[in-house]
């Protein structure tokens, strides 16, 4: 279940752009502002609208910006079964739709960024550049390749793994323990917004079956 945003998001960065849009498939939590050149922006597995903070402000006096949360991660929703790069990039696709957002530019972070490529790969978009920031682009080599999939599988179809991944991470210096060992340096508003998040168990399981149904290699 997605977080509720009467609590969970009462004081939500940039909450004064935020509002919610139905598709076919998701119930999308969006960012949109500003004025000029369209701008898609799309997050990383497991974090919302939220990794864009700081940036949202100092975009909007030049571009017309929208923000999405991934389908079922942060306050959107969406079907479980699509949380696949393919199923992913459609709904996102209707979203776009739906606005009549049409981007001249798309930035992704990480798998943010291979969403944005697979977009205007399919078609969805026809953007003049697509930058990726830190793109997860190509799957683990070695070992992790072979392990990590079925790994993601196992966590995700156990019913109780989200619950206790929530659980835990409540506790004091869990989420920073968590991000500092990704080499990841943020502010203490931002573990604060992470932890936010992780707590929420839906969120957790929507990140596991999006990284159980991820396949690079086509990309």
């Amino acid at each position: 279940m997605a977080l509720d945003w009467t609590r969970a998001g009462r004081d939500w960065p940039n909450r004064n752009l935020s509002r919610f849009v139905r598709t076919a498939g998701a119930r999308f939590h969006i960012q949109r502002g500003g004025t000029g050149p369209r701008l898609l922006l799309l997050h990383g597995a497991g974090a919302s609208t939220h990794s864009w903070r700081d940036l949202l402000p100092l975009l909007t006096p030049d571009f017309e910006v929208l923000a999405p949360d991934l389908p079922g991660q942060g306050f959107s929703s969406g079907t479980p079964a699509r949380y696949t790069l393919t199923g992913m990039s459609q709904d996102l696709g209707d979203l776009l739709d739906a606005e009549a957002f049409v981007p001249k530019l798309m930035v992704g972070h990480s798998a943010g960024a291979a969403i944005a490529l697979q977009m205007a790969i399919a078609g969805l978009v026809r953007p003049r550049r697509v930058i990726c920031l830190n793109g997860a682009l190509t799957p683990f080599d070695g070992l992790a390749g072979a392990l990590f999939p079925p790994l993601a599988r196992a966590l995700s179809l156990n019913p109780l793994v989200a619950s206790i991944f929530a659980r835990t991470a409540r506790a004091p210096g869990a989420i920073q323990s968590l991000i500092d060992n990704t080499g990841s340096r943020i502010d203490p508003a931002g573990y604060g917004l992470y932890r936010r998040l992780v707590s929420n168990s839906g969120h957790v399981r929507a990140t596991l079956d999006m990284m159980a149904r991820w396949r690079l290699e086509p990309l």
